[in-house]
């Protein structure tokens, strides 16, 4: 996860990762907070795909189709009982050269404070999996425990807040804390803006 938003921020100025240690206090809830539930279909979502598309000139059968440019979506789920679940599609689409990719992760999430009593989450992943499309063909591999660890469980800071320059969506603001730990929402010099992710889900009428 920490090198799937790497790659978000080279479109939407959002955070770089490294693990590194955060403390914590001792002051964990047991419930994800309802601030930031959804109901079934709503997911807090970052999207780049491309509104721009080109025209396919390579010979073969895909030969004067329209393509889109390509981008990402990138979506986070919390679920009563501490559970998150995490989805990235990212379609990168050239001349002769399609490709599509799923990643898929759930596990256990800790809603609780940092040592500077900020809001902070932790997911700790326990199960996933890898899927490729490239030219029509498909593979398709769990994520292994290493990675599980290393690249999908994450600490991250957070804030549920509305932006004046969009009232149609409220936004959940995340920093990756193990690359920023310095981060500290008492003292807004502390936060870079381009570490902030930008996610959101749409007002309800």
């Amino acid at each position: 996860m920490k090198k799937i938003l790497v790659a978000v921020a080279l479109f939407v100025a959002t955070g770089s990762f490294a693990k590194q240690p955060v403390a914590v206090k001792n002051t964990a809830t047991n419930t994800v907070p309802e601030a930031v539930l959804t109901d079934d279909s709503t997911y807090w979502s970052i999207t780049t795909l491309s509104t721009v598309g080109y025209v396919n000139t390579t010979p073969g059968a895909y030969y004067n189709t329209y393509k889109s440019g390509g981008g990402m979506i990138v979506k986070f789920k919390f679920k009563p009982g501490n559970r998150y679940e995490f989805m990235l599609y990212v379609q990168a689409n050239s001349y002769g050269t399609d490709t599509e990719t799923w990643t898929h992760c759930e596990g256990s999430v800790e809603f609780t404070k940092d040592a500077r009593n900020q809001n902070i989450f932790i997911t700790r992943a326990e199960k996933g999996t890898y899927r490729i499309i490239k030219n029509g063909r498909t593979t398709t591999r769990p994520i292994n425990e290493s990675e599980l660890k290393g690249q999908h469980s994450c600490t991250y800071l957070w804030e549920k807040t509305t932006l004046a320059n969009d009232p149609n969506n409220i936004y959940l603001l995340m920093v990756d804390m193990e690359a920023h730990p310095g981060a500290d929402v008492n003292n807004p010099a502390t936060i870079d803006p381009s570490w902030v992710s930008k996610f959101h889900i749409p007002v309800k009428k």
